[in-house]
């Protein structure tokens, strides 16, 4: 089979790019958070407590960590849309698994699972900057928007669908399906077409570990990662100490994560067009600090403004994230090397996020001390996202 240059020798309608593209984004989040609403009924039926249950969780987080500095070289091997498919079918296998009611079964479900979404976080910025760079904006807000809405009905039809079933299994089992479809569609869309020249080229991370803008950028993916992470653990415990209702500290994270659709969407359109983006990152990180200092000094004023601060400012600064990679880079095999570096130490930055916050309150008594640290982290991630806002690309070492 020919190599050819970085567009597609056998163009698909836009349409069905667009299609397939989203299926694929749906399945980077949906399965992460199905789990979850039915962890309770999980817990039952395999009679484990919840030190074992948040593996299912948190083993996939550890496996975007771990895992996605491999994607850019499988990418290389197979080529992209070859790759993308592996990955999703690695998804939908994983859910598979997830849906057996056994707790061996289940983890390796688990692994699979965070292997496949690993791989596909780090995929998708490569394969917008390969087939859609001059719709940049258009096709990164299309991916962060339709990752939220997946996260969405994930976690709202979980509960539906198993009161409905009588079985846990049946909403984990009803996104492997989802997955399964999506991975035929992108096999026969790699069938399509051949490798990528591109593909082959430089793919190891340790490539752009000269590179300050790699950097920077790694660390404000870490930094944002890491709030926001602590934010949907951590804000209705926050919100209810402080004397806000229950049910209005809970429809805090709702507001929060509901925010984040529409501000993603804005940000990647705004930030395709523009060349400066320093004073659009500050902008967004201010928001987040004026809804922390809001949780901490007047959380029962006003929760819902805090939320839909916070909301705007973690959603806006994740999309800029990710229409960096594909800004900063010149060839989609260079976006896939930032993407593998920027989410692989950013995830891993972001796992000890709830952790030391949690256990700052369990030392002090009261959450102070820990809202001050993330707003002291959230200077580090104010100063990254400034340096980054230049318009300097990622240099990446040859050899």
């Amino acid at each position: 089979m020919s190599a050819r240059s970085d567009s597609p020798a056998v163009p698909l309608p836009a349409a069905l790019w667009l299609v397939a593209f989203a299926l694929a984004a749906i399945n980077l989040r949906a399965p992460i958070v199905v789990v979850g609403p039915v962890l309770e009924s999980i817990m039952q039926t395999l009679a484990i407590g919840a030190g074992v249950a948040s593996l299912f969780t948190t083993g996939m987080i550890l496996c975007f960590g771990v895992l996605s500095p491999l994607a850019p070289g499988v990418a290389a091997r197979l080529g992209l849309d070859r790759a993308l498919a592996l990955a999703l079918g690695a998804i939908a296998l994983g859910g598979l698994l997830r849906g057996i009611e056994s707790l061996p079964v289940m983890l390796v479900g688990t692994f699979f699972a965070g292997l496949g979404i690993a791989f596909g976080n780090v995929f998708m910025p490569s394969l917008v900057k390969r087939d859609r760079p001059e719709r940049i904006g258009q096709t990164m807000g299309l991916y962060t928007v339709v990752m939220g809405i997946g996260a969405t009905l994930g976690a709202g039809t979980a509960v539906p669908l198993m009161n409905l079933s009588g079985a846990w299994s049946v909403p984990i089992l009803m996104w492997a399906g989802i997955g399964a479809a999506t991975t035929a569609l992108w096999i026969w869309m790699a069938w399509r077409r051949p490798k990528a020249s591109d593909d082959g080229q430089s793919t190891n991370i340790t490539r752009l570990f000269q590179s300050r803008t790699a950097w920077t950028l790694t660390l404000f993916m870490g930094m944002q990662s890491l709030g926001f992470y602590t934010l949907q653990t951590w804000v209705p415990a926050v919100a209810s100490a402080a004397g806000v209702p229950s049910a209005t500290a809970g429809g805090m994270l709702s507001i929060i994560n509901l925010t984040t659709i529409p501000a993603s969407y804005v940000i990647a359109r705004l930030a395709a067009r523009l060349h400066h983006h320093s004073l659009l990152v500050l902008g967004l990180c201010m928001l987040i600090a004026l809804g922390l200092v809001g949780l901490w000094l007047a959380p029962t004023a006003s929760p819902t403004l805090w939320a839909i601060l916070l909301g705007a400012g973690q959603g806006g600064c994740f999309s800029f994230a990710l229409t960096m990679i594909v800004m900063r880079t010149r060839r989609a095999n260079h976006a896939a090397m930032l993407s593998g570096m920027a989410q692989s130490l950013g995830y891993l930055m972001a796992a000890g996020g709830p952790l030391l916050f949690g256990a700052l309150h369990g030392v002090t008594g009261d959450w102070r001390l820990s809202l001050w640290l993330l707003m002291a982290l959230l200077s580090v991630q104010t100063v990254a996202g400034v340096m980054i806002g230049r318009p300097k690309l990622v240099t990446v070492r040859e050899g």
